[in-house]
């Protein structure tokens, strides 16, 4: 639409630092400096500009902070040490045995929290199943690191034998795949 020209001409005289604040927003907006002026003018005198300027935020922002606020409270009490309970604890150790938590710690619900039992002198190692054991097996019938038996493997060949304080010897099968499908894994017998 043409602007209408018969109106008249306003001259202003402005420091150059906020000139050239204006110059860089209307060029930011992608309009003419005059546009931008006019545009300002006519939301002051509508009142827009004082409105923004004294009037504290309107009712619908006023309440949709205090919503935020009121969430933000609920979330923090729901979240707070005194209302986050340990895991109930099995009176019986068992093989894996939990991880206790930390201070700051919470347990995810459904996750393992799960690690082999440390091995000791006393402990009985119950008979192995007939037949080669997966690593996983050997290491939660042992009570040693997995990690371990497979750093062992890749270093010997087939038919090597290793000993475990607690567990005996095992005799290094080789690796296969199993029934229940996934990558080869190593397979242990009892030497």
């Amino acid at each position: 639409m043409a602007r209408d020209r018969k109106g008249a001409q306003l001259s202003l005289e402005l420091e150059p630092q906020l000139l050239e604040r204006l110059r860089a927003r209307a060029a930011a907006d992608g309009r003419p400096l005059s546009a931008l002026v006019r545009r300002w003018i006519e939301a002051g005198l509508g009142g827009a500009l004082e409105q923004q300027a004294g009037a504290p935020a309107g009712p619908d922002l006023l309440a949709r902070v205090e919503a935020l606020g009121a969430a933000v409270a609920d979330l923090q009490r729901l979240a707070s040490p005194e209302r986050v309970s340990a895991a109930p604890r099995s009176a019986q150790p068992v093989t894996p045995k939990r991880v206790p938590l930390g201070p700051g710690q919470l347990e995810i619900i459904g996750a393992a929290h799960l690690q082999a039992e440390p091995p000791s002198p006393d402990r009985v190692i119950p008979d192995p199943p007939p037949g080669p054991i997966t690593t996983a097996e050997l290491a939660m019938l042992t009570g040693a690191n997995r990690g371990s038996w497979n750093t062992w493997a890749t270093k010997a060949a087939s038919g090597d034998v290793r000993h475990h304080p607690q567990a005996g010897s095992w005799r290094l099968v080789g690796k296969s795949a199993l029934d229940t499908g996934g990558p080869a894994r190593w397979m242990w017998e009892q030497a």
